[in-house]
């Protein structure tokens, strides 16, 4: 009897880290936001970009429509706070031989490396399959938003990140958008959320 109750104990004690991973794989994007204070209700916001690039200032009309479209009134002349953007694309996997001809392995004290030199059998250096298309690779967008009042305080702010290719940079950050401001004024923490 005993026992049965231990086990019980440090099963119902494990910490949520141990919880069977639930996360949607059609939700690709996630999203960290923090609420600093609260945001007045009948403020009126200017959207700005860090960066002034004609695909920023694309993405700041559709966040001025998003905001229009939550009741939001905006307006860049007026505006008693300001929603500043920032946009950044990060490569993603690493930098070496193609893949098949090696391998890497690595952790805190010691690093391995593996390289194929010559085979007739198999890929290698001096004779490596060719990717077919050339793909171009994944890439991890990043949009930052933060809401500041007119004294420079931050009252909220948000981060999505979204696994993608290139070629969708533009839907990438809309979608990054609506996604964010849809948890406009609340905390979120690793939130997952779709591109649909």
């Amino acid at each position: 009897m005993f026992r049965a109750f231990a086990f019980a104990l440090i099963v119902f004690a494990l910490p949520p880290a141990f919880a069977q991973d639930t996360s949607d794989a059609r939700a690709p994007g996630r999203i960290n936001a923090q609420a600093f204070r609260d945001i007045p209700a009948d403020a009126t916001l200017r959207v700005r970009p860090f960066d002034d690039t004609r695909d920023n200032r694309r993405l700041k009309q559709q966040i001025e429509r998003a905001l229009e479209r939550k009741g939001k009134h905006v307006d860049d002349r007026t505006g008693t706070l300001s929603m500043n953007f920032e946009t950044a694309v990060q490569q993603i996997g690493r930098a070496g031989p193609p893949p098949g001809i090696g391998s890497i392995q690595a952790d805190r004290d010691d690093a391995r490396v593996r390289l194929n030199l010559y085979s007739t059998t198999e890929d290698s250096l001096a004779n490596p399959r060719r990717p077919e298309g050339g793909g171009s690779g994944s890439v991890q967008f990043q949009l930052t938003l933060s809401l500041d009042d007119a004294r420079g305080v931050r009252l909220w702010q948000g981060t999505a990140t979204l696994l993608g290719t290139p070629v969708d940079e533009m839907a990438a950050y809309g979608a990054m958008a609506r996604a964010l401001l849809d948890e406009m004024g609340r905390t979120a923490r690793q939130k997952p959320f779709r591109t649909e």
